[in-house]
């Protein structure tokens, strides 16, 4: 009934109400290290949601990435860090220290966790070619990363 107190709602039909959306997560930017281990014992990954990533892509990247970095360890190789310049990249660095400690909150990936690219102006005209630069800036260091994490 609440909902018909709204202007404009007065006669509407409910098929049904909602719920509220919560996600648990943990305080990555103090908790994880740059490799999404548990900074107080290593020996623990931590990777999906619970990281402090939204969205289902989002989530599995984190564990796609969290496992590629376990099975990397127990080879005895390391894995190069993922460029804060790609998607995944721009997702840990943010989960990891790249966010705010204190106020931090999950975050889906978004072209505002991306470090910016030189020589780009910014403003609404140019976000057309600031996006492509993005991406293609993006798409070679992934391709670069692939090739040197093996």
């Amino acid at each position: 009934e609440v909902f018909r107190m709204i202007p404009g709602l007065e006669n509407a039909r409910f098929a049904r109400l909602g719920g509220i959306h919560r996600n648990t997560f943990i305080n990555s930017p103090t908790l994880l290290d740059g490799e999404m281990r548990l900074k107080s014992r290593p020996n623990i990954r931590f990777a999906g949601q619970v990281t402090g990533v939204e969205g289902y892509v989002e989530s599995a990247a984190m564990g796609l990435l969290a496992g590629r970095l376990a099975a990397a360890e127990l080879l005895g190789r390391a894995l190069p860090p993922v460029p804060p310049t790609t998607a995944m990249g721009a997702l840990v660095h943010h989960i990891t220290g790249g966010a705010e400690a204190k106020t931090f909150q999950p975050m889906n990936v978004n072209f505002g966790l991306f470090p910016p690219v030189e020589g780009l102006k910014g403003g609404r005209r140019g976000r057309k070619d600031r996006y492509k630069a993005y991406t293609d800036r993006a798409k070679a260091d992934w391709q670069a990363w692939l090739a040197g994490a093996g």
